[in-house]
């Protein structure tokens, strides 16, 4: 995302350029971990383990931090 637009706020020139970083930085943490099979397979067994105890769908994610 390279520039930040709101039908209800006019930033200005300084904000705008902030928050253009700052959406750049968030989305650069927000990157899924790189998992081998193996690891895959875990968080899979994971997911069906939690999901059969709460009788309800889980979905886990990994990310990197």
């Amino acid at each position: 995302m390279s520039h930040i637009q709101s039908p209800y706020t006019e930033l200005p020139d300084n904000c705008k350029s902030a928050a253009d970083r700052m959406v750049q930085a968030l989305a650069e943490e927000d990157k899924y971990a790189d998992l081998n099979e193996r690891c895959k397979k875990q968080l899979t067994e994971l997911e069906d383990t939690l999901s059969r105890e709460l009788k309800e769908r889980v979905a886990l994610v990994a990310y990197r931090v």
